[in-house]
């Protein structure tokens, strides 16, 4: 009988430890694979690329990219906005006019202009006409009107019309002061910024150039 029993604990014993290993193993093998499993999923970034493997496109150091509002010839991306409506309102005017004979403007403005008379528009016309015949290599002869015309450049507006004035515009008052788009020979446009004294005198030609030419001229005053 004493043997039977200790058969039967030895069978126990073997039993026991056979299955004791084996989870041990299997245990191990298991945790193996999720350690596994963890470097890799930390060596994965969510597009599929390798963490310390750099692409063509990757900012070095994972930096955002500085924001930068403005481009090298000074101009916001508002400004390149409103070059592009300009152009396209000044190509349609060009249309409209040589198909209808009249011109108008998309872009309003955002600053009060000053009324002016007839008698003012004429003398601006002849200012404008006398300094492109003047200018004859850069101007065409005659001027097309569907060419020519108030700028409605809200940006020059607001230059002329604001409370202070300086630079090349200062003293002057609001009805002295007008701006004049031109298309030149070279299908480019210029501002003629004119000015008079006062009401009746002759006007002048102050300054010609585009927006950012006369923002420096006259906030710089040079």
């Amino acid at each position: 009988m004493k043997k039977i029993l200790m058969s039967v604990l030895t069978i126990t014993i073997l039993i026991g430890g056979s299955l004791y290993f084996k989870n041990q193993s299997s245990y191990s093998e298991y945790a193996s694979m999720q350690d596994d499993k963890t470097i890799s999923e930390e060596l994965i970034t969510v597009d599929n690329n390798p963490k310390d493997v750099k692409t063509e496109n990757e900012n070095p150091g994972n930096e955002e990219p500085p924001e930068d509002t403005t481009l090298d010839d000074e101009r916001t991306f508002e400004d390149i906005a409103l070059d592009k409506r300009l152009d396209a309102d000044r190509k349609s005017n060009e249309r409209t006019y040589r198909e209808e004979g009249r011109t108008g403007s998309s872009i309003r403005p955002t600053i009060e202009i000053p009324t002016l008379s007839i008698d003012d528009y004429i003398g601006i016309y002849k200012t404008v006409d006398a300094y492109m015949r003047e200018n004859s290599d850069r101007f065409p002869e005659p001027a097309d009107n569907g060419t020519r015309g108030s700028t409605s450049d809200p940006r020059i507006q607001n230059i002329l019309y604001a409370e202070e004035k300086s630079g090349i515009i200062a003293g002057f008052e609001d009805e002295n002061l007008v701006a004049w788009a031109v298309k030149k020979l070279d299908g480019a446009y210029t501002n003629l910024l004119l000015g008079r004294t006062s009401a009746g005198e002759d006007w002048q030609v102050l300054s010609e150039g585009d927006v950012y030419q006369l923002r420096k001229e006259i906030s710089d005053g040079n």
